[in-house]
């Protein structure tokens, strides 16, 4: 198995949108946090795109996702959202860029079929998950929830 190492301060981290477009609002405030964790954070060109009920056409969604696989400042990468559509890029990944350069994949929902593409084409972990707090207030989060990608 593929076990992309625990993100440190420093690390530059990624949000991109493979599936449904995202609440923008939110996602900022989820930057904020990964920030307050000493993460340097940056954003796909498409991640607050939406064309219908996607956040970008399949080709801008797929860019996105594999100009992050690619760069190797990128150390995680955190979808937006789940909703709908990543299974119609799952199979189009550029996995050598995966194999070569592991970092793990945060999302849910609809992004379980990244997560299983990348288990399937690369034996690559995933974390099947989102940010804990939704829409509630922002609050600190217990170190507990998130040993699986800090050091």
């Amino acid at each position: 198995m593929l076990m992309p190492p625990p993100l440190r301060p420093g690390d530059k981290v990624r949000f991109v949108s493979p599936a449904s477009s995202p609440d923008r609002d939110m996602v900022l405030r989820h930057a904020e946090i990964l920030k307050g964790w000493g993460l340097n954070v940056d954003f796909g060109e498409h991640a607050f795109s939406k064309w219908s009920y996607l956040a970008g056409t399949d080709e801008e969604r797929l860019a996105d996702l594999n100009a992050a696989f690619r760069d190797p400042k990128v150390r995680a990468i955190f979808t937006t959202r789940g909703g709908k559509g990543s299974y119609r890029i799952a199979d189009q990944v550029d996995f050598a860029a995966v194999r070569r350069d592991p970092k793990f994949v945060i999302g849910f929902s609809d992004i379980t079929a990244l997560h299983l593409s990348l288990l399937k084409h690369c034996h690559q972990v995933g974390i099947h998950g989102h940010f804990p707090w939704g829409r509630m207030k922002m609050v600190s989060v217990p170190i507990r929830m998130t040993r699986c990608v800090r050091h």
